[in-house]
């Protein structure tokens, strides 16, 4: 079975940037984490260490501007302990 948590929403550069720095305080300490974009969030308890990936892309359209893509990925082996993405 795969759960899967998404959201999407635009954002102001100051937004994203507090979202990021929120994350990666509570990355640095032990146990479970909250990720929360607006009014939602998802808990999650990464192993240390775990996998992490970035990527950039760029898509060139037949007409119009190319649109670049930003991803971080972080990937681990869920704990027994760890909670549910949808409760």
């Amino acid at each position: 079975m795969s759960e899967e948590y998404e959201t999407e929403r635009e954002l102001s550069r100051d937004a994203v940037a507090d979202i990021f720095e929120s994350f990666a305080e509570e990355l640095r300490s032990d146990g479970e984490l909250t990720l929360a974009v607006g009014g939602e969030h998802v808990r999650i308890d990464p192993t240390d260490p775990c996998e992490f990936e970035v990527e950039v892309e760029e898509e060139s359209p037949r007409f119009g501007a190319a649109e670049r893509t930003v991803e971080f990925e972080l990937e681990w082996t869920r704990q027994d302990d760890e909670p549910d993405l949808v409760e």
